[in-house]
């Protein structure tokens, strides 16, 4: 069994490993893609050596090595190139020592023609450096020197001044030109390295778990991962069923549960980086998991640094890589705690050096990767290394003692300077590409050639091909020159191929996936067999029986696996190999068993025992499981004849033997079975007439059930038909029963008869139903002649009746009447449709010869009279900056003097009731649906933020649907309200309160701290706290109104002493206190009131200023309005000097900063009310080139001015407008003036 099981698995292994399609067609397109493959691949080189003839081209080799004499025996710790100079940094071992100087740390060489030529430090030679040089080493026992560290244009020279890694000291320098000048020693805090992961950390939640048998937490859907159960699982399916996976290991804790770890997870393109920690661990464990190959590995390696490749490539990290195709190769290095320094870009784009430092050891790690090739070489470790203008790096090695000589090693590398020039051809075409775009794309074809030669397929290859080869010629202008060596033709070609190849690789991964499913199962039940046959220990003649009819059984499945497409034959031969070898075995022991006496003494107790049940057998039923068993038998003893018969047995005396003795209990059964079916036709005789009655009772229900569904004639000669079916069976079932024959003939006619009057029925509903029907259709045809008659044209008149709803209504009318089968008013409708339609035409070419240019004048005769077609109405229009009333096709005018219509004249030129030149409708829009939601008990805005994007847009487009008098229209006011309500619900929960307006707080606290007599407030402060207890048991409570109206009565009063506050502030001064005190909380401050006032107050220092703004306030503190007032003009001057018109809402609120004299930064909030809306499709004055800007309090306070205000009068206008023109209509008596017919008109005479 151990061997069949490992055998599975690593055939189960080769085939996850090379998934090859045995289709004809699919050989043919794999091996044209390679075909292709090798095409591109030799353009690609002709082109990358056309590209490094043009451009030049620097490999990275080695060019030799020197040694560079210092005059101490040091260890080296680091260098810097400063032109064609270069620092060296060491450390020596000064013993007795006292006085350190420059030369004992830093020596300077010249680099010049490949050898290093000692300079003296004039390079760094500065008295302050040198002073604080000395100091660092006086100060600090173990002051060493650590490193060179460039950050842009400055230098910083570490010392480590103790055993923490952040205990050092630098010395800052600044780059000039070939020159280093010295800045400060006081710039420890710019010592940072970048950020060592390029992606963010994402950490689980429970809104993310799935419980069940096996729970597990998803990973955006695309990976589930758990650690229960004693190990951690990474599973690609959401089934908690199972605990498999693709990945596991074991994890400390077995009896952790899901909420236990901590997992974090990154998403890069289709890789997805894991960061857990299971229970009761102390180190993250990470794993990186490619969708594309559905594969996972551990990966520890990304720990300390992380770094993203260029154009989305994949990953890479100090000791090695990983691709986004699946590719991925490490490095052994000793090297721990590796910190990301820098990226270092060649100037063509092709090659990127990334450095990784080790602070302990002072050892760099640098490795290069090659954006065309895709690939990183081996990686370079030294402990010091720089580069030069020209590209040569220079690096050491680490030495664990003191010398004086050390060995440096030279490279000629890519990484030239942006000011050194290589020599190129100037007159070539790839001049006018450029040589990075030629890298990026050559580059991608390398990707494409990656996808082609992949050995290991996976699901979506070949719609990756497509997609590479598509973006790769859609991406470059020169892919298909001749120049260039036309590589976009072999890409064209490649994309074709894997086109076709989709649908292929499709229907076979399919089949596969399910001959790979159905062998599993196979193969799991046979291991499951195999293993419960070995635990039987075979002591009855059952065990064998069970245990042989089992594997004939599965090895029926086995040999049916043959015939599956793709399936593993080496796999199915194992299977097959080891049942027939189980088979094999346990026939011969069952042979040998039989040979006792007592072996099939079970057979006979059975058979003696159903003999027994014959004789007590009180019913049929019971006695069909009495024959049940008997055949159960019988089929058994005919498997033991068999096998004995198949075996080679060499005693032919034993076969006879075993046989004799098998036949002899057939004999047994055949007795049984006679005297069973005696038993049987006694009582069958008994219970013939209980079951002749059940059958009647289901023939009833029956006939009833389907009475009940005849709804057509049809239908009803079915279901007779069925009926009878069932009476002719029973009549066949019973016919020993002569009583019964006659009460089934019986039960026929009657049920003849019931379905005859149930036809009649449905005849008769049919008939009515038609002549509704035909009704339906004579109004119907009355509108469409009338619609016809005002059509203008033929073309017109053939359009609307092949095109208009009616038309199509009165069609349906008459499919359905064609359903009842009434063909008479089918034709009736149908030839009174044709009749309008022609009868139409022919008054129309009639009219055309009677009228004249139009409709407008019409000729009798040699006359020609002017027709007035426009209808007498009474109606409104703007005339003369006055509204007055017109009569249609008159020249009759007439100002409206109505004094309550006047006073709506501001909303005269408002076309729609939700918009004005102020207010755009999708702001009234989104204010209103707002409003909606926090009024609506069931709903939060909290809910509206949980709502996808297509979601919300379908609530926008719900919400605005009843709303028809708005003037909404879908695809662009529905999309532009998706976009304010995105942001409206992204700001108004970050605001807090400072989603009320900075004058409406600014009042509130001035009343509250300055103007509020104590008594007054420690009542409030006393009823508002305990009923802020309330509101936190009962939040839905109403009485806060009446808490709110009384601040806002006190807040009133207030207002009147200060002319400069405005009475429209109130109320929502009055809500935003009552917010505050509810809470118990100080007033909050915004963030752009604060740095106006840090802002205001360097001004004044800068101006020499505070002082007197100090004195002048301190003059009127004790008039508590003159000092704010004043307050208010110091802050009004500052902001006119500003000249920023947003920053004057804030100017009530710096004002009362300014006397408080004092920030409370607990209660600053730091949250933006504006954002820049672009992506707007509607047009207004607010929307400028596309872009809405939001401020969030103007927002409020417009839309909240043009609800209460505008909204009812622009509904008054309406309604009054309305009131006056029916009014004067009716006085004015319009329809005696209407023109009607004569009585006594006759067509056609005169």
């Amino acid at each position: 069994m151990a061997d069949l099981k490992n055998d599975s698995e690593e055939t189960a292994e080769g085939n996850a490993d090379a998934i090859a399609l045995e289709s004809s067609t699919y050989e043919i397109i794999q091996n044209r893609l390679r075909s292709h493959g090798k095409e591109l691949q030799a353009r690609l080189g002709k082109l990358n050596e056309l590209r490094k003839e043009v451009f030049g081209s620097i490999e990275t080799r080695l060019i030799g090595s020197d040694r560079i004499t210092t005059e101490h025996n040091c260890v080296p710790r680091d260098m810097l190139a400063v032109g064609n100079r270069f620092l060296f940094g060491y450390n020596v071992n000064f013993g007795l020592k006292t006085e350190i100087s420059l030369s004992d740390v830093f020596a300077v060489y010249e680099f010049k023609e490949g050898t290093y030529h000692a300079l003296p430090l004039d390079l760094i030679r500065d008295a302050a450096f040198e002073k604080d040089f000395k100091d660092i080493y006086r100060y600090y026992k173990k002051a060493t020197f650590a490193k060179f560290f460039v950050k842009g244009p400055f230098l910083y020279m570490l010392f480590k001044v103790g055993d923490g890694p952040k205990d050092f000291k630098s010395f800052k320098w600044a780059f000039q030109s070939d020159q280093l000048v010295y800045v400060d020693n006081r710039s420890d805090h710019e010592v940072q390295y970048p950020a060592q992961q390029e992606f963010q950390w994402t950490r689980t939640h429970r809104d993310l778990h799935y419980a069940g048998l096996h729970p597990h937490v998803s990973i955006d859907d695309r990976l589930f991962v758990e650690t229960v159960g004693g190990d951690l699982t990474i599973k690609i399916e959401n089934n908690t069923e199972t605990g498999e996976g693709i990945y596991s290991e074991p994890v400390d804790d077995p009896d952790q549960i899901l909420d236990d770890a901590e997992i974090f997870y990154a998403l890069i393109g289709s890789l997805i980086l894991l960061k857990i920690k299971p229970y009761k661990e102390t180190k993250y464990r990470y794993f990186i998991y490619n969708e594309k190959l559905q594969k996972a590995q551990r990966l520890d390696s990304i720990k300390d640094a992380c770094i993203l490749l260029p154009d989305d490539h994949g990953l890479v990290f100090s000791n090695g890589y990983y691709l986004q195709n699946g590719e991925s190769k490490t490095f052994e290095t000793d090297l721990q705690d590796m910190l990301y320094q820098e990226r270092i870009a060649s100037p063509n784009g092709e090659d990127f050096l990334y450095v990784f430092y080790q602070p302990e050891q002072g050892a760099y790690v640098l490795l290069q990767y090659n954006l065309i090739e895709q690939k990183l070489d081996t990686p370079m470790i030294c402990h010091g290394f720089t580069r030069f203008e020209g590209g040569e790096l220079i690096c050491f090695s680490r030495q664990d003692e003191p010398q004086k000589h050390h060995m440096l090693q030279l490279w000629k590398t890519p990484y030239i300077s942006d000011s050194f020039q290589i020599p190129h051809k100037q007159d070539s075409y790839l001049n006018k590409i450029g040589n990075k775009d030629i890298v990026r794309g050559m580059a991608e074809c390398h990707e494409l050639l990656g996808l082609i030669n992949r050995k290991d397929a996976y699901e979506n290859l070949y719609v990756d091909l497509v997609k590479v080869s598509g973006d790769v010629l859609d991406s470059y202008f020169w892919i298909n020159q001749e120049d260039t060596f036309a590589p976009g033709e072999v890409v064209l070609e490649i994309k074709r191929a894997a086109e076709a190849a989709v649908t292929e690789y499709e229907k076979v991964l399919q089949l596969r996936q399910n001959t790979k499913q159905k062998t599993a199962e196979v193969e799991k039940f046979t291991r499951q067999t195999l293993i419960e046959i070995d635990h039987r220990r075979f002591d009855k003649i059952d065990d064998f029986v069970q245990s042989l009819a089992s594997l004939r059984s599965l090895r029926g499945d086995v040999i049916s696996l043959r015939d599956l497409r793709y399936v593993d034959q080496g796999l199915v031969e194992k299977l097959e190999k080891s049942v027939s070898e189980k088979n094999e075995k346990l026939a011969t022991r069952c042979v040998s068993f039989l040979m006792r006496d007592d072996a099939l003494k079970p057979y006979a107790d059975r058979i003696v025992n159903a003999t027994a049940q014959i004789e007590a057998v009180e019913k049929v039923a019971d006695a069909r499981k009495v024959e049940e068993e008997i055949e159960a038998s019988s089929k058994e003893l005919e498997m033991l004849i068999e096998i004995v018969s198949n075996l080679k047995v060499e005693d032919t005396t034993q076969r006879t033997a075993i046989i004799d003795n098998i036949s002899t209990n057939f004999s047994k059964i055949n007795q049984s079975r006679a005297a069973l079916k005696r038993r049987i036709k006694e009582l069958m005789s008994v219970e013939g007439v209980a079951e002749f009655n059940a059958q009647m009772k289901l023939l009833n229900q029956g006939v009833v059930n389907y009475l009940d569904v005849c709804d057509s004639p049809e239908k009803c000669d079915d279901f007779l038909t069925k009926l009878m079916i069932q009476v002719e069976e029973l009549e066949g079932r019973f016919a020993e029963f002569d009583e019964f024959v006659e009460q089934l003939t019986e039960k026929r006619e009657e049920i003849y008869a019931a379905f005859e009057t149930r036809k009649l029925a449905i005849v008769e509903s049919r008939n009515k139903r038609a002549n509704s029907l035909a009704k339906s259709a004579d109004r119907i045809l009355t509108g469409i002649r009338s619609r016809a008659e005002q059509l203008k044209t033929i073309n017109e008149i053939n359009g609307y009746f092949a095109s208009d709803l009616m038309i199509d209504k009165v069609r349906d009318i008459v499919r359905q009447l064609g359903e009842l089968q009434d063909t008479v008013k089918v034709d009736d409708i149908q030839g009174r449709l044709k009749s309008i339609r022609e009868d139409t035409v022919r008054q129309l070419k009639d009219k055309q010869e009677l009228f004249v240019d139009g409709e407008n004048i019409i000729r009798l005769g040699n006359r020609q009279f002017t027709v007035n077609r426009q209808a007498l109405d009474l109606t409104t229009v703007f005339r003369d900056d006055s509204l007055q009333l017109h009569l249609t096709g008159t020249n009759f005018f007439e100002e409206i003097e109505d004094e309550r219509l006047l006073a709506t004249r501001e909303v005269w030129d408002q076309e729609v009731v939700s918009e004005n030149r102020d207010v755009y409708r999708v702001e009234y829009l989104t204010y209103c649906l707002l409003k909606s939601v926090e009024a609506d008990p069931d709903q939060s805005l909290m809910s509206l933020l949980k709502l996808s994007d297509e979601e919300l847009l379908a609530y926008i487009q719900k919400f605005m649907g009843l709303r028809y008098s708005e003037g909404y229209i879908k695809g662009v006011h529905d999309q532009d309200a998706l976009l304010l309500l995105k942001s409206l619900l992204k700001i108004k929960p970050a605001l807090g309160l400072l989603r009320y307006q900075s004058a409406a707080r600014a009042l509130a606290g001035l009343y509250w701290n300055y103007f509020c007599d104590p008594d007054t407030k420690t009542l409030f402060e006393t009823k508002l706290i305990g009923f802020g207890s309330v509101m936190q048991v009962f939040p839905q409570t109403g009485q806060q109104q009446y808490y709110i109206n009384e601040l806002r009565q006190q807040l009133s009063l207030f207002v009147q002493q200060i002319t400069c506050l405005d009475q429209a502030l109130v109320s929502e001064a009055a809500e935003y206190l009552f917010q505050e005190l509810v809470h118990g909380s100080t007033f909050v401050i915004s963030k752009r009131a604060a740095d106006l006032y840090h802002e205001f107050e360097k001004y004044l220092k800068h101006n020499n200023a505070a002082k007197r703004l100090k004195d002048s306030l301190a003059a009127t503190k004790e008039n508590p309005v003159n000092w704010f007032l004043l307050a208010r003009d110091w802050v009004q001057a500052y902001l006119d000097y500003l000249d920023s018109e947003e920053d004057f809402d804030y100017l009530d609120e710096v004002a009362l900063l300014l006397l408080n004299e004092k920030l409370d930064r607990s209660r600053l909030i730091d949250a933006t009310v504006t954002e820049q809306i672009p992506g707007f499709s509607g047009s207004h004055a607010r929307i400028r080139n596309g872009e809405y800007h939001l401020h969030f309090n103007r927002y409020s306070k417009r839309l909240a001015e043009f609800q209460s205000v505008n909204v009812p009068r622009y509904e008054s206008y309406l309604s009054l407008k309305k009131e006056i023109v029916d009014r004067t209509r009716d006085a004015m008596r319009l329809d005696e003036f209407r023109p009607r017919v004569l009585t006594s008109f006759v067509r056609n005479r005169l």
